[in-house]
């Protein structure tokens, strides 16, 4: 029993690898793939600035579309197709003017729930509602 006692302990001591701390995994991406991939997002992405009004400038929260006339970002919106990324403004899809600028329209989540109407980017309102 005392051999196998010291046995175990000799295999715990020597076989516990050695004080040289491993070296951290390379996790970088060569600069060469092309767009920044922290974020998954089928509409809205870093560096898009939107239009005159901010609509379609990219956010990850509403402080991100704090100063612009599209106050609120999309990621509050319940859209069920997937993440999106885009300050947007609520806005009233039988209004005789467009109050969403230059390039984006009035898209309702809900016809039937005008609080569910948001100013949408067109490629985005074409990608993602048809």
């Amino acid at each position: 029993m005392r051999v196998s006692l010291l046995s175990l302990v000799a295999v715990v001591a020597f076989g516990c690898g050695s004080s040289t701390p491993a070296a951290a995994p390379d996790l970088s991406m060569p600069m060469s793939s092309g767009g920044d991939m922290a974020v998954y997002s089928l509409c809205g992405h870093p560096g898009d600035t939107g239009n005159s009004l901010g609509v379609g400038h990219y956010c990850m929260d509403s402080m991100d579309c704090k100063g612009l006339s599209a106050p609120v970002c999309s990621t509050v919106m319940p859209i069920m197709q997937g993440p999106i990324y885009f300050c947007t403004i609520q806005c009233d899809p039988n209004a005789t003017t467009s109050t969403c600028g230059a390039g984006a329209t009035c898209t309702c989540l809900d016809p039937n729930n005008p609080a569910l109407c948001g100013c949408v980017p067109d490629p985005c309102r074409i990608g993602l509602f048809g």
